[in-house]
């Protein structure tokens, strides 16, 4: 299985989630349990890929989790700034990075989706 602490600070640098380790953590054990599941027994579990694969699918987990639990604070104001995302556009931006680190992680991921086989007539 992948690093679970690796996962957490992969996740933190490149998604930046406002929770804290004791918050997050879980959400990166999970991660790496459901991607150990798709790892081909070969693969090296230390590869990037399969590390931003892992942060991806932590972090969707984060925003789900994010948009159920509190409503999902998608706005803030500093000054007279303010930026807001809808939460539609932060669950598609958490399932297309999901989508994009899966196909990155593709030649280390085993294929299930295809079966192939000969055809009697």
């Amino acid at each position: 299985m992948t690093d679970t602490l690796t996962v957490l600070n992969a996740m933190k640098e490149y998604y930046s989630p406002d929770g804290d380790t004791q918050e997050l953590l879980p959400m990166c054990e999970a991660a790496c349990r459901e991607l150990a599941a798709m790892v081909k027994p070969e693969a090296d579990l230390g590869d990037i890929r399969l590390i931003n694969a892992a942060a991806a699918f932590a972090y969707r987990r984060f925003c789900i989790k994010k948009l159920f639990n509190d409503g999902g604070v998608t706005s803030f104001k500093a000054g007279d700034v303010t930026v807001s995302v809808s939460r539609r556009e932060l669950a598609d931006y958490a399932q297309k990075e999901k989508t994009e680190a899966l196909a990155a992680a593709a030649p280390l991921l085993r294929d299930e989706e295809f079966h192939f086989g000969q055809v009697k007539v």
